[in-house]
C-alpha cells in the first residue's frame, strides 16, 4: 500500500509532465492531469480541489471523467500541432526505423483524437 505523501508526490510530478505536455506540442498533457487528479485524490483532498479548480485543466478533467468527450475545437487544435510536428519530426530523422516509429506513434496519437467522443456544446436557455 502506498502511504499517502508518496500519492502527493507522484500527484505532482505528474502535474509538472501534465504542463511540459501542454507546452510541448507532441506530448499529451491532459492524461497526466488525470493521472495527477487520481493520485491527488488517493493522497490529498486539498490540492485534487486545486487541480480541478484550475480554469484552464480542470473542466477537461471533469469532462473525462464524466464521460463527455474532447471539444472539437481542442481537436482540430491538437491534430493541427501534431499532424505538422510529427512530419518535420520525421523529415528531420534519418534513421529509416526512427521515422517509421514516429510515423507509427503520429498515426496512434491521431486514431486517438479522432475516436475520443467529441463533446457536444450545451445548448443554454434563454
Amino acid at each position: 500500500m502506498i502511504a499517502r505523501p508518496a500519492w502527493v508526490v507522484l500527484g505532482f510530478i505528474f502535474t509538472g509532465i501534465g504542463i511540459i505536455g501542454y507546452i510541448v506540442p507532441l506530448m499529451p498533457g491532459l492524461v497526466f492531469f488525470i493521472l495527477a487528479a487520481f493520485c491527488f485524490a488517493k493522497g490529498s483532498r486539498k490540492f485534487l480541489r486545486i487541480l480541478l479548480g484550475n480554469k484552464f485543466v480542470g473542466p477537461a478533467i471533469m469532462d473525462w471523467k464524466r464521460g463527455r468527450g474532447m471539444p472539437v475545437k481542442s481537436k482540430i487544435i491538437a491534430l493541427a500541432t501534431v499532424i505538422p510536428s510529427m512530419a518535420l519530426s520525421a523529415y528531420i530523422v534519418k534513421l529509416v526505423w526512427v521515422r517509421w516509429a514516429i510515423a507509427a506513434c503520429a498515426v496512434m496519437v491521431i486514431a486517438i483524437i479522432l475516436l475520443v467522443k467529441t463533446k457536444q456544446p450545451v445548448n443554454k436557455k434563454i
